[in-house]
């Protein structure tokens, strides 16, 4: 099979992984257009104005999700929940799992990509981009609602387990691994009361207390969340 004809093939089967028929396909390939693939094929156009333009889409479909969903969430859960859905990590979980990262139009030097090359996150949100230049945003939100979907039924919620978004979230922004030191333990024995540091970098990044060490580590992970969040 001729690798047109294969790919054009692969991009149905795509749109129905995804939920969504473009009424111009010339935005899906576009999306999957990397900027490598101009410099040994041509073109004018690559996937990056797309990608900025579903960033927001992204941020603003997630919002609505949470506001409307998750009406027991405050402010604060609602951005450290909308943080992990948009993260690297989850975008590149969701390309790989809908096979994006197979129907990227690379250079050769790139290929193959692996399910953890930053190009999976970046190709996940220029086809958000694509599906809201092509169909609106009711389109758009239809096919991020899935997205988000598969995140939940693939992870807890970022309420059960700050630490993990906290990781996350510090990885894509180049803080290595998160480190929680005991600063205290006060109170009788009987009931003690945690103190918790989260170094990232190794500086402090927030603290936490609680009845255990468990406990304390999660209220600490949770004020290092919002600390980071307010730098954004």
């Amino acid at each position: 099979m001729h690798y047109n004809e294969w790919y054009s093939r692969e991009l149905e089967k795509l749109q129905e992984r995804i939920g969504y028929l473009f009424e111009d396909e010339s935005h899906l390939r576009l999306a999957l257009t990397h900027s490598s693939w101009l410099n040994e094929h041509g073109g004018k156009e690559c996937n990056e104005r797309l990608e900025f333009l579903g960033d927001s889409v992204l941020q603003l479909c997630a919002s609505r999700f949470l506001f409307t969903t998750g009406e027991e969430l405050d402010e604060g859960a609602m951005t450290r929940q909308r943080a992990a859905f948009v993260c690297g990590a989850s975008l590149k979980l969701w390309s790989c799992h809908v096979g994006l990262q197979r129907l990227l139009r690379t250079g050769r030097s790139l290929h193959p990509l692996d399910c953890d090359s930053s190009l999976c996150a970046d190709v996940a949100e220029a086809l958000f981009g694509a599906v809201f230049l092509d169909g609106g945003f009711e389109a758009a939100d239809s096919v991020v609602e899935g997205y988000l979907d598969f995140l939940l039924e693939s992870s807890p919620p970022e309420a059960e387990d700050p630490k993990s978004s906290l990781q996350i979230l510090a990885q894509e922004r180049g803080l290595g691994n998160p480190t929680y030191e005991t600063v205290s333990v006060a109170g009788p024995p009987h009931e003690p009361v945690f103190l918790v540091r989260v170094l990232l970098g190794g500086a402090p990044a927030g603290e936490g207390s609680g009845p255990s060490k468990k406990a304390a580590e999660f209220s600490a992970a949770r004020a290092s969340l919002a600390h980071l969040l307010e730098r954004t």
